[in-house]
């Protein structure tokens, strides 16, 4: 189920804690409200969705599988939040569901087995023994004899000792593979301290990492991790070639939800020690560091399972067509959806997958977990409410062909994935490595094979000695290296061959950066003096700053929380005897500073420091979210006394009505081309010009770099920078962020002219759909007040969901009050962007975007 850790906690179905409760297999609530039953839709006419078993005979209905003999088994939850005053089991069920009479609906349910808790996933391995994921167990069970109840138990296979108690951020995500061993994944345990101990006595320890995939023999031997940096791998699967699979949720305020391909030593970017909110520097959520993955695609809300979906020959087939097979399916609980990916070919191995929405439902349609049948129809389960104490509701549905029909032989072929992974085994494996090889793999741009390579060098400690030595040119090299040496201290347990302050005095920023992340991830205290004097440099990014201050807040406490870091760098911003320029550095780095402030927190920095500082706190201060702000940019606006930069950019962010046009017509520009500019944009009349007729077709980005050479005068890098921050003329920084200034929603462009080529950032504004990364895309959203809007999320904590919609302006959700939210995969920021822009305007922002470095 959904894996964000706080959630939906104050929702309780009072209805279930009055309700008579019974023990009848299969049966908690002995007279659940009605609840529609109508079947959610799939998006193929030649299939279609039936019921096939609902409350009472099944509630709660988490993981299922068939068995080898064709049994139906799913876990009922019985121990997840059960509500106030409920006198039901005190474990979960596994049920046996079963169509005796063949009309396509379950009318039995058998317990088959009933001594697990916070039980989350079930899978039948290939010898045809029954595996169990709870919080904190893996347990085989087994029914050779066939009979409905498993005549051997195997407990503590794989078992977590930790004080974490949360049910479904533990262990979860069972999947087979073809050499006899089993993947599973453990969720971000809320940072606790956790020793997870398989049955051959191996033990891993760790804390605050984020979520991990593991692996075991059969037996629960040879615990190893294989990847990390998840919130919560909850769903996982191995195709046919043997590629893995999983789903991770839940970003919290970073959406959307993940899916990725995992490799050997992948790190796919979220350390839990640095705050939920997913904006720490030291936090990838898409591979931005160096050494992080990407994900394969972006999901819906609260992905659960994922399968990957190739049925077997059946002379009764039933299943999907065969456009659908070899894709992923992921079940979407909060989206009500089923989602298929298409996955890349061979020419695009390392793009991402393509989504399609296979079967959509309502409201009380809450997908979690497939089983796929002998005929390849697919069994799911649906939890059906929003609510996630026990509430007495079950589904499980099937989707299958309207006609059957003969299926010869599998229909999936090799996927790109499948030779990528070629191509990283290759990495990794390869026996012997020279230091020129090594050298050459560590300066591949591709994160993929840079991330194989990284860990193939960490597991040769000899190599690593060799390497230390050698000019490394490049700083992606040297990035390299330090993740390799870092990776061989965490395996030898030894002092680093190279310690992480060595790194510091690299003149390369990323290389600074990991270093601090190293020094942070292990509280390296002999490093302690030279973060201190690193500090000391003025000069200092505001993520090398806060990465900084966080390496030496970890070595100085037993614990810290995103919320220490935000208090200690808003007392730095609130302090008087702050230099101005520290206090722009704490304010750049604060996360999401336009909630964490109040405009009279800032209104004491606007007589400090010089006229560049206050009118940099003044764009900070029109981003607010406190409706207090609008008197105080009124008062900076209409102050002769203040500088024309400062008025100008608290013009940007007025509201004004007719009531305030005597005032505005008052503001003497004196030949000030930015003021008059500015005075003009903020009028209530105001309406952007049309564009002149002869500019060229958005799709000719060679003809507009002519065009706008044309413009007449030169660039004026100020203009465009306006341009960029004026919500009523580019608007670009109501989603991204350059100069500190601007949201967090879309990709920063504070060194896009570094790293992106001059043609990629014309094309960008000019056709923002032609390539917009997953996190960056949008939703329709039609929620109870009646209202379908194109939005963009940007955060979700709690009960909460914050967009931002076409119009520049964010705001609030609640979950309950979603009806329905599709996946639009296109940008937020839209195509016409240019058309209310001047030529000198469109000019202007391109040159100061390129000027971002």
């Amino acid at each position: 189920m959904h894996s964000c850790t706080h959630r939906f906690l104050l929702s309780a179905l009072a209805l279930a804690a009055t309700t008579a409760v019974t023990l009848v297999p299969g049966t908690l609530f002995s007279q659940a409200p009605p609840a529609s039953a109508e079947p959610p839709k799939v998006n193929d006419a030649t299939m279609q969705v039936t019921l096939f078993a609902q409350e009472p005979l099944v509630q709660q209905p988490i993981g299922m599988t068939f068995t080898k003999d064709g049994k139906l088994l799913v876990i009922q939850s019985n121990t997840h939040f059960p509500p106030k005053g409920f006198t039901g089991p005190k474990t979960d069920r596994i049920l046996w569901l079963q169509d005796k009479d063949g009309d396509g609906k379950a009318e039995k349910a058998e317990v088959f087995f009933q001594d697990s808790v916070m039980t989350m996933d079930i899978a039948t391995a290939p010898d045809g023994a029954i595996y169990l994921a709870t919080r904190d167990e893996i347990l085989r069970l087994r029914d050779d004899d066939g009979d409905g109840k498993p005549e051997k138990v195997d407990r503590k296979l794989v078992f977590l000792e930790t004080t974490g108690r949360y049910p479904h951020n533990g262990l979860s995500g069972l999947a087979f593979d073809e050499k006899g061993g089993l993947y599973f994944g453990m969720g971000e345990n809320l940072g606790a301290a956790y020793t997870l101990i398989g049955a051959d006595g191996v033990k891993h320890s760790d804390q605050g990492e984020g979520g991990n995939v593991f692996h075991i023999t059969l037996d629960g031997g040879k615990l190893r991790r294989v990847a990390n940096g998840f919130w919560n791998p909850f769903g996982m699967c191995v195709d046919t070639d043997g590629n893995i699979f999983a789903t991770d949720n839940d970003p919290d305020s970073r959406p959307p939800n993940r899916l990725h391909h995992i490799i050997e030593g992948g790190d796919y970017g979220y350390k839990f020690r640095y705050g939920r909110s997913g904006l720490h520097p030291f936090v990838a959520w898409n591979g931005e560091l160096p050494g992080t993955l990407p994900m394969l695609a972006g999901t819906g809300e609260a992905a659960c399972d994922v399968i990957y979906y190739a049925p077997s020959p059946a002379k009764d087939f039933r299943g999907l067509p065969a456009q659908w097979h070899g894709q992923l399916l992921v079940a979407s609980w909060v989206d009500h959806t089923v989602e298929a990916y298409t996955l890349p070919d061979r020419e695009h191995a390392y793009d991402g997958a393509k989504k399609k929405v296979l079967v959509h439902g309502g409201q009380d349609f809450r997908p979690v977990a497939f089983a796929v049948a002998a005929d390849g129809s697919i069994y799911l389960s649906d939890w059906v409410k929003r609510d996630y104490e026990l509430h007495g509701y079950g589904r499980v549905w099937r989707i299958s062909a309207k006609e059957a029909h003969e299926l010869k032989a599998p229909l999936a072929a090799k996927s790109g994935i499948t030779w990528k992974q070629e191509q990283l085994s290759k990495i990794l494996n390869k026996e012997k490595v020279t230091p020129l090889e090594a050298t050459d793999r560590l300066n591949d741009a591709n994160p993929w094979r840079f991330s194989t390579a990284v860990t193939r060098l960490g597991r040769d400690t000899d190599l690593l000695w060799i390497m230390k030595d050698k000019r490394l040119s490049y700083p992606r090299q040297r990035q390299g290296l330090l993740l390799a040496v870092q990776q061989d201290a965490a395996r030898t347990n030894a002092e680093p061959i190279i310690p992480p302050q060595k790194f510091l005095e690299d003149e390369d920023p990323t290389v600074q950066l990991l270093a601090l992340k190293w020094i942070s991830d292990v509280r390296y205290a002999p490093s302690r003096s030279a973060v201190e004097k690193f500090l000391v440099n003025p000069e200092l990014t505001p993520a090398l700053f806060y990465g900084g201050i966080t390496a030496l807040s970890r070595i100085d406490s037993a614990e810290v929380k995103e919320a220490d870091l935000v208090k200690m760098l808003k007392q730095r911003i609130t302090d008087p005897a702050t230099p101005a320029r520290l206090k722009r550095t704490a304010l750049e780095i604060l996360p999401d500073r336009e909630r964490q402030l109040l405009a009279k927190d800032l209104e004491p920095l606007l007589s400090e420091g010089d006229t560049t500082f206050q009118e940099w706190v003044t764009h900070v201060l029109g981003a607010l979210r406190d409706n207090n702000r609008e008197p105080l940019l009124r008062k900076l606006a209409f102050d002769e006394k203040r500088s024309s930069s400062v008025r100008v950019a608290a013009l940007m962010y007025l509201t004004l009505t007719d009531a305030d046009k005597p005032a505005l017509d008052a503001i003497k520009t004196d030949g000030d081309k930015a003021l008059a500019r500015a005075k003009e944009v903020a009028a209530p009349s105001y309406l952007p010009v049309a564009p002149p007729a002869t500019r060229p077709p958005l799709q000719d980005i060679e003809a507009w770099e002519k065009y706008l050479a044309k413009v007449p005068g030169k660039p004026d890098l100020a203009n465009g920078r306006t341009v960029f921050l004026s919500p009523r003329q580019g608007g670009c920084a109501m989603c991204h962020r350059a100069e500190g200034l601007g949201n967090v929603a879309g990709p920063n462009l504070s060194t896009i002219g570094s790293a992106k080529t001059s043609n990629y950032i014309l094309e960008s504004l000019l056709q923002p759909n032609r390539s917009v990364a997953p996190q960056f895309e949008c939703y329709v959203l039609a929620t109870s007040d009646g209202q379908t809007r194109t939005v963009f999320q940007l955060a979700e904590r709690g009960n909460f969901h914050t967009y931002i919609g076409l119009d520049g302006h964010a705001f609030e959700v609640q979950i309950q009050d979603i009806l329905k939210r599709d996946h639009f995969p296109l940008s937020i920021m839209p195509e016409g962007l240019v058309a209310k822009l001047t030529d000198e305007e469109v000019r202007d922002l391109v040159a100061y975007l390129r000027e971002r470095k």
